[in-house]
């Protein structure tokens, strides 16, 4: 493998500026900081959710090796931290704990990056206000209101963004309509991204991966004094014909199954925020009612043998509350709550000709606190939870547990281009909920739960920051370990661990970030295939990225992702093959018209070099067995975008 000189290859291009691009564009300072409970944040910026607009979420973290998502097609789009699932990470949508537990054979959390305000993630160390069970850490995403949308001076406003795809002929319509009137603003979008089955980079048509995706939201916000309450409403949609196992498009050998089924999967989050806005250090409390649900039916078509044929239904929602202060305390901030989730797994339908229903439950109720200050050149953080749970199982079982969970962090600015951070947590998950796709008829049986263990993980990071002017170098090492992790009726340890580097280079009009991850994972104490790590991790290795922006002149940028992949070899139990490796190189030029600056026109060329592949993260490679759902073929997309 030639790690060394492709990736002296990169740094050298990622350091270089491109002068014989420059012009003189002046460009607002740009400022680098490190907050002590964000040492290892990853937080894509608001240009790179901006060029996912009309995407997915595989769009947003292109550029971020550290976080790998799997699939070629949005159903199954699968999001991995440090190599681990986010299943076993706190995921939020607007502070709305996401219940994400339903089928290894599709994702988990769908998010429409055209409705994104921000995203964080916070591997391994996550802070005590991120919510229950931040195993591998957090992922929060923020949606846009009408606040967010409004330019300065004006009362209303709008957006229409259209789209096309060569590969697959995918069309993509989103509008977006926002306004204020008084202490009122509203904000209503709604999107819809359909088209045909594309062609992978071998020229062949991947069956059942063409796009029918419904994406709506409801933004509405009042102030009334010194107070500001915000109801939120998103909706995602896909119903189609899918592969039968809809994250790869067939297997040699194994269970005879069909080509195809249809899947119908909804996703929606409801959220009611009630905050002050004028605090006076002791008095800023939040209160947050919330409801997050994920269906997903899938139903077997017709044969002369199966007149009546399979079907499943699925139900994860999880309904929660958190109350909540901030103050400040001799200048350190403190928030101190209270949370709770109900959350619950339930499955109905008629598998190989036989009927079955089951259903999981989880309350659990939390205190938590977390301290957030400076001392001299030190930002640290510092949180406690503990956490009540209250399982109960198919067969109406209880598993009662409750455990505490703390975390630190800290970042010393030695001096002032040089940064040292660290980060530790021990944090408690209770007993998990299976998948809902999962449950079965042995989940019934009295002592059916006997095996499992409360989950406990234990996160550590360390990495150092170097800024000497326009350029930034990083490094960082991690490891997560997750005990009592289930699987199915039985507690497994799961172990994350790898190192990450970066070096970025700005310059007047643009800049260049080299980013390296090399991640390790292991299931209890072994390497692990991608069949055991399903719903707990994946197996990325190394992987390279290389991001690169330049405004040529004023109201033209150029720019692009190389994303490269190192060979892995397939470790774990019955494994016949390997990791390929591969280089993906993604292009793209947006034009603002200097007579027409509310018209933003972008063109892009993905996978320009045609590569057949899979991503890293993408189920399958190490089986020889299964055949992987590859990547789109190179696609030349057009994107339009009016604002008014």
């Amino acid at each position: 493998m030639t790690r060394h000189p492709l990736a002296a290859l990169m740094l050298g291009t990622a350091l270089a500026p491109l002068p014989a691009l420059s012009q003189p564009i002046l460009l607002d300072e740009i400022t680098l900081t490190a907050e002590g409970e964000a040492s290892a944040r990853i937080a894509p910026s608001a240009e790179q959710i901006e060029d996912a607009r009309t995407g997915t979420i595989e769009d947003v973290f292109r550029a971020e090796p550290s976080v790998t998502v799997s699939s070629g097609i949005a159903i199954a789009e699968r999001v991995f931290v440090n190599g681990i699932d986010e299943q076993q990470l706190s995921v939020s949508v607007d502070g709305a704990a996401q219940n994400n537990r339903m089928f290894h054979h599709t994702g988990t959390n769908m998010i429409d990056p055209g409705l994104l305000k921000a995203a964080r993630v916070d591997p391994g160390v996550a802070p005590a206000d991120a919510g229950f069970a931040a195993l591998g850490g957090s992922i929060a995403y923020e949606t846009k209101s009408a606040i967010d949308m409004l330019e300065d001076g004006r009362d209303r406003g709008g957006r229409v963004t259209i789209g096309y795809g060569d590969n697959g002929g995918t069309a993509t319509g989103a509008v977006t309509l926002y306004g204020r009137q008084g202490p009122v603003d509203a904000l209503i979008y709604a999107k819809r991204a359909t088209g045909d089955a594309y062609q992978d980079g071998n020229g062949r048509t991947v069956a059942r991966t063409g796009a029918d995706l419904n994406s709506e939201a409801l933004k509405l916000g009042a102030e009334f004094g010194d107070w500001r309450a915000e109801l939120g409403a998103i909706r995602f949609r896909d119903d189609a014909l899918r592969p039968y196992r809809a994250n790869f498009t067939g297997t040699i050998g194994g269970r005879p199954v069909p080509e195809t089924r249809r899947y119908a999967l909804e996703q929606s989050t409801q959220t009611l925020t009630l905050r002050r806005t004028v605090a006076d250090g002791l008095l800023d409390p939040e209160i947050r009612i919330a409801r997050s649900r994920n269906q997903l039916d899938t139903v077997d078509l017709p044969t002369p043998d199966a007149p009546v044929p399979d079907f499943n239904n699925g139900d994860a929602d999880t309904v929660s509350v958190v109350l909540q202060n901030r103050m400040t305390v001799h200048g350190v901030e403190l928030t101190a709550g209270l949370d709770n989730y109900r959350t619950r797994a339930t499955y109905d339908g008629v598998f190989r000709g036989t009927a079955a229903a089951f259903r999981e439950d989880r309350t659990t109720t939390g205190l938590f606190l977390q301290g957030r200050g400076t001392a001299g050149d030190i930002d640290y953080s510092a949180g406690l939870r503990h956490d009540f749970s209250r399982f109960t199982g198919a067969g109406g079982q209880r598993l009662d547990t409750d455990g505490t969970s703390a975390n630190a962090a800290a970042t010393w600015h030695a001096t002032d281009a040089l940064r040292l951070n660290a980060g530790w947590s021990t944090v408690f998950g209770g007993t998990q909920l299976a998948s809902v796709y999962e449950l079965d008829a042995p989940y019934v049986a009295p002592r059916a739960y006997d095996a499992l263990e409360p989950t406990r993980a234990r996160n550590v990071v360390m990495g150092v920051e170097w800024q000497p002017g326009a350029t930034t170098l990083g490094a960082e090492l991690f490891q997560t370990r997750i005990d009592g992790v289930r699987k199915g009726l039985v507690s497994r340890d799961l172990e994350s661990q790898g190192f990450r580097l970066s070096a970025r280079r700005d310059w007047q009009g643009g800049f260049a970030a080299l980013r390296y991850s090399d991640t390790k994972v292991e299931l209890d104490g072994q390497p692990a295939s991608s069949f055991d790590l399903r719903e707990l991790g994946t197996v990325p290795g190394g992987m390279l990225s290389l991001e690169a922006r330049h405004a040529v002149m004023a109201g033209l940028t150029l720019g692009g992702v190389v994303q490269h992949a190192i060979e892995e070899d397939g470790q774990g139990v019955d494994v016949d093959g390997d990791w390929p490796g591969y280089t993906v190189v993604d292009v793209f030029a947006e034009y603002e018209p200097a007579a027409f600056r509310n018209v933003t026109l972008r063109a892009e060329v993905n996978n320009l070099f045609d590569r057949a592949y899979a991503d890293r993260a993408t189920y399958g490679a190490d089986f020889s067995t299964v055949v992987q759902q590859l990547e789109p073929g190179r696609s030349i997309a057009l994107t339009a975008d009016l604002r008014f």
